[in-house]
This record gives structure tokens, sequence and C-alpha cells, in this order.
């Protein structure tokens, strides 16, 4: 059994939860990622963790118990996680955050569930390694009322694994009524930005009877919701033609009115730097583009250049909707960013909603880094 020892005094941190311990935290050790037990300075015990070979995060903790976790303890996490989801209304809304990795106490751990299909998705080669996949693929064929499990590493959506019944690449979901074409293998995160269904849900409250323009648009998600809103007319804007396709046939799917939808393949930074027309609602959802610290002021600088840009674009009293998924960058960083933009604009507004990612994403409270998610309903003069 691999033996970690803290090289900082991170005792506080870790009894408090915080699942992270980085390398630089411990004695080197040239160990392969497994199972390991941790201890302080002292040789104390502090509790068990899976040592990562390649992160920065040398150790995802586990468990503060002495008792070393097996099979059964992750399968009590899982359950755990299983009954929290719970409230939803499965008839209405059968596709949604199973297991948050560190969020459900399971680090590196993601599962989302796509109407009878599971697919389960490592946060990086460590997790990969570690996971016992094929066991965790029984347990969600026997209690998680799926058919299809399907295993995949973030960074190679191309090397997957499966079990149970063999399904297509796509498949049609249902988010609070409306259905959604998913490609299962090759879409963004697992397939689909679940962790925005309550902010969808918000777009549809707010749509009725505005021109709205949807920025980096992807599948349509926000777009469908406009249009189910009562919008007048819905733009979407991507650079990607697949993802357009997949907005069209949702859509199309959904039976909204085809003259009330546009799509635009154009590189959404330039088209709204350029365009003279103008929305009575702007949503921008760009891309994650701060990777990390060294990305996350030039991300930054391009994420307030396309809000300043947007909010030139709105009628008097639009509605801008700006988000971000950069778990690099703060709510107080966001805050910042807006009040840049709208200076840049040469406008002023106030703030509607604040929020972040859906409640099956649930986030530690002593990992408030992992609440990445920001969406904010700014109305402006």
């Amino acid at each position: 059994m691999l033996e970690v020892k803290l090289s900082k005094n991170l005792r506080k941190s870790i009894l408090q939860g915080h699942p992270w311990i980085y390398r630089d935290a411990i004695l080197p050790t040239d160990a392969k990622t497994q199972l390991c037990h941790v201890v302080d300075s002292k040789d104390l015990h502090l509790g068990w963790g899976y040592y990562d070979a390649k992160s920065p995060i040398a150790v995802r903790v586990i468990s503060l118990k002495k008792d070393k976790p097996d099979l059964n303890f992750y399968f009590d996490k899982m359950q755990l996680a299983l009954n929290f989801r719970s409230y939803l209304d499965k008839t209405k809304t059968n596709s949604y955050r199973l297991f948050n990795g560190e969020g459900d106490k399971l680090p590196g751990l993601v599962c989302d569930v796509y109407a009878n299909i599971a697919v389960v998705q490592l946060d990086g080669q460590g997790a990969y390694d570690f996971w016992p996949k094929e066991e965790i693929a029984k347990w969600l064929l026997k209690n998680a009322n799926v058919d299809t499990v399907i295993a995949r590493s973030r960074e190679d959506k191309a090397n997957f694994q499966s079990w149970g019944k063999e399904v297509e690449e796509d498949v049609i979901i249902l988010e609070n009524s409306v259905k959604f074409k998913v490609n299962i293998i090759k879409g963004q995160k697992t397939g689909f930005f679940l962790d925005q269904r309550e902010n969808r849900e918000y777009i549809r409250t707010h749509a009725k009877d505005k021109t709205v323009l949807n920025l980096f648009s992807y599948t349509g998600g926000f777009s469908m919701f406009a249009g189910f809103g009562g919008a007048k007319h819905v733009t979407s804007v991507d650079v990607a033609k697949d993802a357009l396709d997949y907005a069209t046939d949702n859509w199309v799917l959904n039976d909204l009115p085809i003259e009330k939808h546009e799509i635009k393949k154009e590189d959404a930074f330039e088209f709204i730097k350029t365009t003279q027309e103008k929305w009575d609602m702007i949503i921008v959802d760009p891309p994650s583009m701060a990777h990390n610290e060294r990305d996350k002021y030039k991300a930054m600088t391009k994420y307030t250049e396309v809000f300043a840009d947007s909010a030139k674009r709105l009628n008097p009293g639009g509605s801008l909707i700006l988000s971000s998924c950069s778990s690099h960058i703060s709510f107080e960083e966001f805050f910042a960013m807006i009040e840049e933009a709208l200076s840049k604009a040469r406008t002023s507004g106030q703030i509607f909603r604040v929020t972040g990612q859906a409640a099956d994403h649930p986030f530690l409270h002593v990992g408030r880094e992992l609440r990445y998610l920001k969406f904010f309903h700014l109305i402006l003069e």
C-alpha cells in the first residue's frame, strides 16, 4: 500500500473536506497511479485517496475514515448521489448528471445519464487508470435504470468502452419536456451541457415576443427554450457546422415554426463585432478559453471584448445574458469583466439574476473553485 506523506501542513484543509493535494505539498514518489494512504508530516492518519502519477493534483482524497475504502464504499457514495437526483421528474427531464466528481465525493468520476444511457467520463489519465470502470458499469446497469454504459476519457473521446445494449451515437433526450438530439460519443462534455438546464428554463420565461440572438449556440440549447418561450425570432450563431446541423434538427424535432429560426455559420466573435443588426435579447456563452492560470487573463480580455460588442447590439432596455464555464475565472472577476464591458459599450445596467450550474452539479463547501459556471442576466439602459 502506497503511503503519501505531506511536506506542508494541510491537515486542517483536508479534515475540512478539501479533496485536492498538489504535488508540491507531498514528499516525492515515483509510484504509479493507485489507492494511497495519506499521512501528515508526523505520520498521523489523514485519509485515503488515489495518487495520480501525472497530474499536478498528486492526490484526490476519497475518504477520511481509518478503514481502507473498497468497492462497497464507492457504491454507497454512488447510491447517495442517485438518491439526491430523485427530485427530478424523469417524465419531463430524463437526462441529468448522476456523479459530479468531487462534488459527490467521487473525485475525477463524472457520469451523465441520457435517457437509458449512462456516459461515464474520467477527468484525466489518473482517474481513468484508478476507477474500476467495469464494476461501475455493472452497478449503473443494476441501479440507475439504464441499458447501456459508455466510459470515456475526457482527453480522448475516440477511446471508449461500453457495456450493455449497443446504441447509436445519437440519442433523443428530454429536458423540461423539450427534445434534443445528442451525440454521446463526439459531443462536447459528455454530449450536452446539462449544467445549464435551469438557466435554459429561465430563458424560456423571459423570451416572449423578443428577438433573440444566441451566440456560441452549439446545438441550440438556449435557442430551443427561447422558441418555446414565445420568442418572435431566434438567431443561432456558431462556427461549427455539425453543431448547427443539430440545432436545426432540434428545432424541427420540437415542431417549432421554421420561419422563426435562423442559422448563421460564423465566428461569433467576428459576427457580433461587425453586424449592424440589433436584438431584444442576446445570449453570450463562449467556450472555456481559460484552461489554466496562464491563459486566464488573455481569455478575460477576449470575453470582455465580446461582452462589450454584444451590449452595443441590444435594443433599448434589452436583456444581456452572459455566461462562462471557465473555472479559473471567479465570480468576482466575472463581475469586473462585466463592469469593464459595459464601460466600453458606454452603457449601464441592472443585474436581475446571478446563478451557476444546475442542482445536479453540486460542489463542496470547501471547494468553491468547483463552482465554475457563471450565469448573469442584465437589463441595459
